[in-house]
């Protein structure tokens, strides 16, 4: 993933949430706030100023052929070279629920930040405040109506594969399915979308790699004592064997600090795997009703130009 378009009516309090999450400024106007990871990404966040709710995800494409042939797609916008950090190329198309992908190439590089320092070093005290660190964009999750139709799209139209996929009871009750990039024998992360089912269309959270394990634990920190609004964590979940605590944002939009060890690759098996009501496989504690029913509303792509 490259990153995620958001919207909200007030650019500063996002900005606050995102720094104390671990993310850092890289370029805010009157009408949109750019925020990057410590990785060498120009930006991972786009918030967008308007009424509280999710616009698109942003994808990275291997190359501009793949480009040339999205542009071709029904709905497609064309190529666009938008007037962003990093620059670069993108066609704008839309899924079957009226979400709004980004299928993106030739954004610039930019020089990591400098990593954390030893938590103790050979004189000294214990450092251990401050935010997580924000390395990148892992995945996004997304409840919609019309599951089927919607997996079978984005395994269409980006060329996923399935990894897991969970029912309830019969194996025909699907609820969700996480899917991962095909990058042939390169190992990838467990998936780069999971697709649930949900009584309405919207993004369920946006999830962001971090330095290391401590900066989970960093990150619950600081968080709390910022009172931010803690939905579930510290915790693992057993399918991807990620470590995971998610935070909600002042505009009900659910973000996650998240680390794993876990990879796959193109011939990595496909599993079925029974859960119970309520997202109930997971280690750890059952997920709250309140994590489970998340899906922040959709909204119309801005018709501010330059975005």
């Amino acid at each position: 993933m490259s990153y995620v378009r958001l919207s909200a009516p007030d650019l500063g309090r996002m900005q606050a949430f995102l720094e104390d999450f671990g993310m850092v400024l890289a370029h805010r106007d009157a009408k949109r706030l750019y925020m990057r990871g410590v990785g060498d990404t120009p930006f991972l966040h786009v918030t967008e100023l308007g009424a509280p709710g999710a616009i698109s995800f942003g994808y990275q494409l291997s190359d501009d052929a793949d480009l040339g042939a999205l542009a071709k797609l029904p709905g497609a916008q064309g190529i666009e070279s938008p007037d962003v950090p990093g620059g670069g190329r993108r066609v704008r198309v839309q899924d079957p629920n009226g979400f709004w992908l980004e299928l993106v190439t030739g954004r610039e590089r930019v020089e990591p930040l400098a990593p954390r320092v030893l938590v103790r070093g050979p004189e000294g005290e214990s450092r251990s405040l401050g935010p997580a660190r924000v390395v990148r964009i892992a995945h996004t999750a997304y409840a919609t109506p019309n599951l089927a139709d919607t997996i079978g799209w984005y395994q269409r139209t980006l060329g996923l594969l399935p990894t897991d996929e969970l029912f309830v009871g019969d194996t025909s009750n699907v609820i969700g399915q996480f899917n991962r990039v095909d990058r042939g024998d390169e190992l990838v992360d467990h998936h780069v979308i999971f697709l649930l089912r949900g009584q309405r269309a919207g993004m369920h959270h946006v999830s962001y790699q971090v330095e290391g394990v401590d900066d989970i634990f960093f990150g619950y920190d600081h968080m709390a004592h910022r009172s931010h609004d803690h939905v579930r964590g510290i915790g693992r979940h057993a399918l991807g064997s990620q470590i995971f605590d998610y935070w909600m944002s002042p505009f009900e939009q659910m973000h996650e600090h998240w680390i794993s060890q876990e990879k796959l690759n193109a011939t990595s098996r496909f599993n079925r795997i029974q859960i119970g009501e309520g997202m109930s496989y997971d280690t750890g504690e059952k997920p709250p009703e309140r994590f489970v029913k998340q899906a922040t509303q959709m909204v119309p792509w801005p018709t501010e130009a330059g975005a």
